[in-house]
């Protein structure tokens, strides 16, 4: 038998192919044998694609590392367990929109030019169970011009759904980031930190985030966490509470620009 590695399962028959899945993991063999060797496997044409489908996904599995950087301090902040296999499926998902080269040779860099990447990107979650519409349910929009969000003011206790353990202040933060992709670099610039305490009055809330230096792909997130605060000392609560959200993008690799 040999098992599978892509970002994807394979279950039934295919020609004398027989795919399944066990205890979690995906293999293949010839139907009616006990398996395949590795032999075969490197040399059988049929293999061909999911070898290809493989050597791509690495590449993603790679590039991620970079990827996760970008607002390191956030997603420390604010993830779950799926969290970097969930990055690995978005950049696969970019990848896939590489036309220009065939299945086994396309780049991220390539699909990072698509005119889709800001519907790909934006709202990707680094903690799926705390998503920015069940913490915030506003229509966040990130205004470029100024570095800001469109919000000007916020009632904490009304505007907020608050965690179930008795957190008393929200904190409210902004990055943006340069990915380089191509080079495996990136470079960010974190806002001041607002915080508020849980009332029920309108407070205005105002960020000032430095520039960046260089701009291929430009993204910004939004942190949400929070904490408790008893006289004196402030404990921010466990990351699963917390939120952090990729709120705009701005792709200064597309041809239209």
């Amino acid at each position: 038998m040999a098992k599978i590695e892509a970002p994807f399962q394979i279950k039934g028959t295919l020609d004398e192919l027989n795919f399944y899945v066990q205890s979690g993991e995906n293999y293949v063999r010839l139907k009616g044998k006990s398996g395949i060797t590795k032999e075969q496997f490197a040399t059988n044409p049929i293999f061909d694609r999911i070898k290809q489908h493989s050597s791509e996904f690495r590449t993603c599995v790679k590039k991620s590392s970079v990827f996760r950087t970008l607002a390191k301090t956030f997603f420390d902040q604010a993830k779950e367990v799926s969290f970097a296999g969930r990055v690995n499926k978005l950049l696969f998902e970019i990848l896939s929109e590489d036309t220009e080269n065939q299945i086994g040779s396309r780049t991220i860099e390539k699909g990072l030019q698509s005119e889709h990447l800001e519907e790909i990107i934006i709202g990707f979650e680094a903690n799926k169970m705390r998503p920015l519409k069940k913490v915030l349910p506003k229509n966040i929009l990130f205004i470029w011009e100024q570095n800001k969000l469109n919000l000007q003011e916020i009632n904490p206790e009304q505007d907020f759904y608050w965690p179930e353990e008795e957190a008393n202040q929200v904190h409210l933060q902004l990055a943006i980031a340069n990915w380089n992709s191509k080079e495996d670099l990136c470079e960010n610039q974190y806002s001041n930190e607002i915080i508020l305490e849980k009332t029920n009055t309108t407070s205005k809330i105002d960020f000032t985030v430095k520039s960046l230096s260089s701009k291929e792909i430009v993204i910004a997130f939004l942190f949400i966490g929070f904490s408790i605060k008893k006289r004196n000392k402030t404990k921010l609560l466990h990351r699963k509470w917390n939120t952090t959200t990729i709120i705009g993008i701005q792709n200064h690799l597309s041809p239209k620009l």
